[in-house]
């Protein structure tokens, strides 16, 4: 469901321009799957706090790992609750989602 967004960037080798993809196909799907819209925004934040960080800015091996594993995570909790259908499970994982971006803005 969700994990096609990980697939992308994997072959796109985890580029500026593969989370970018990942961020606008994301708004894309929010017309065709309504009843995904949350976690699309979701995705689409994240891939596009990565374009906003790193575009035309140096990015380490370890911050792009980084960025790859918290990306994953982010994905990876939303495609299972979704997968799994229920209400509970999806709030939750919106909730989680959230919770974990949240915990990367520096203020």
């Amino acid at each position: 469901m969700f994990d096609t967004f990980l697939k992308d960037l994997n072959e796109q080798g985890g580029s500026v321009r593969a989370y970018e993809g990942c961020a606008v196909k994301a708004h894309q799907r929010i017309t065709s799957e309504p009843e995904n819209a949350a976690a699309l925004l979701l995705i689409a934040y994240a891939a596009q706090r990565f374009v906003e960080a790193y575009d035309d800015q140096p990015l380490t091996m370890t911050a792009a790992d980084e960025e790859l594993e918290l990306f994953s995570e982010i994905v990876n909790t939303l495609d299972a609750a979704y997968k799994d259908g229920s209400d509970d499970k999806k709030f939750a994982a919106l909730n989680k989602a959230s919770a974990r971006l949240a915990a990367t803005i520096k203020s």
